[in-house]
């Protein structure tokens, strides 16, 4: 049965259509039972926004793209970025393969380690098998990093990297449509979006 209007409800009520029968507005009994929305729930919403306030190069988190349908010019189909968090700076590196991201991402690290002059504390990453496997576990504890992994089925516990890429499709995507380049090079728009 549909909704009826209040207006629908003191008409019937006014000219006596119904007997014996009590209607009430929708105001009265229209609202989300508490009890009940805990009980359908499967798990505590995640917190919109975290407080936690880092210094540089204490943390830095990183995230690698699904398979892009469209492989760019010379073969690349996945794009991996890496965020520190302190003041949101990204480096992003095209991958041919997965399993190239360890190596990719001991060299993103080296680089923010140079130019900023200090260590990495902590890395986060997603619980997949790039990022945990022997490559890392040794780059991780021959630094003294701190490996950090989300848990399964929630990557809003790695916001950060994955809002970066986010952001930086958009872009691609902004770059890509208004210059009527082909698909194929998405990389590049990748790696200037990055950049910017």
């Amino acid at each position: 049965m549909g909704h009826i209007s209040p207006r629908t409800i003191d008409l019937i009520q006014r000219k006596g259509f119904v007997n014996g029968l009590d209607l009430i507005a929708p105001n009265d009994y229209d609202h989300v039972c508490t009890g009940c929305a805990h009980g359908k729930s499967h798990r505590k919403p995640m917190p919109g926004t975290s407080n936690t306030k880092y210094g540089k190069m204490k943390l830095v988190v990183m995230d690698l793209t699904d398979p892009i349908s469209v492989p760019t010019w010379d073969g690349y189909v996945y794009a991996l970025v890496v965020v520190e968090v302190s003041c949101r700076y990204p480096i992003g590196r095209l991958l041919k393969s997965k399993e190239k991201a360890g190596g990719a991402v001991r060299d993103m690290i080296a680089i923010l380690e140079c130019q900023s002059g200090l260590k990495i504390k902590r890395l986060r990453s997603n619980n997949s098998s790039e990022f945990i496997n022997s490559i890392m576990n040794k780059f991780c504890q021959q630094n003294g990093i701190i490996h950090e992994t989300t848990l399964l089925y929630l990557p809003q516990q790695n916001g950060i990297a994955e809002r970066a890429i986010a952001i930086i499709f958009e872009v691609v995507r902004y770059m890509l449509y208004s210059t009527g380049l082909s698909l194929r090079y998405w990389g590049e728009a990748f790696l200037y979006a990055t950049h910017i």
